[in-house]
């Protein structure tokens, strides 16, 4: 009986309510997953960041206490990459459209724009992260290879720096399917 006096309301109301009803319940349901990707973006971005400084921050104590040449630089490099790495995490936070100060369309084209930023980000990760960290950490463990009993030690962190890009590739295409 209920469902009957429903179908008649909403026959009865004219079409520019029901297009206001639907287009309410469409901003409603956009706004809450982008919520929810924006809190996703945020607490991926604040991983990396805090990451990223404690490796700038260890690594520029060891440009201090290694005493080998190549060490130093590979060190000095690192923190470069670093650093460059925080500005293009940071940097796509310019293009974050803010909370629904325009009308619908306006809000629905910044978000697209950055959400197409955030994907190529990840897209390109591989280029701007992980791969220049290959020849960095090769010179890093260079300045240690004199050291006889270091040697395995140097072979395994090497496989582990490649182990470990090798995931941060599959998870950032991971990321970037969601």
């Amino acid at each position: 009986m209920i469902e009957d006096e429903l179908i008649k309301i909403w026959q009865s109301s004219s079409n520019q309510e029901r297009v206001k009803f639907e287009k309410s319940k469409l901003m409603i349901e956009l706004k809450s997953s982008l919520g929810r990707l924006h809190r996703w973006w945020k607490y991926l971005e604040l991983v990396e960041v805090i990451s990223i400084i404690i490796g700038i921050l260890s690594f520029a104590y060891l440009v201090f206490w290694v005493p080998f040449t190549t060490t130093k630089v590979a060190c000095v490099l690192i923190i470069i990459l670093g650093v460059t790495t925080l500005i293009k995490l940071l940097g796509i936070k310019k293009i974050k459209p803010s909370d629904l100060e325009e009308n619908y369309l306006e809000y629905l084209k910044r978000t697209k724009a950055y959400l197409q930023a955030q994907k190529k980000l990840l897209e390109t990760y591989v280029y701007w992260a992980v791969l220049p960290i290959f020849p960095i950490m090769l010179l890093f463990l260079v300045g240690f290879w004199e050291i006889p009993e270091k040697r395995f030690i140097i072979v395994v962190t090497y496989l582990a720096t490649i182990g470990i890009s090798i995931y941060a590739y599959f998870l950032n295409k991971k990321k970037n399917k969601k």
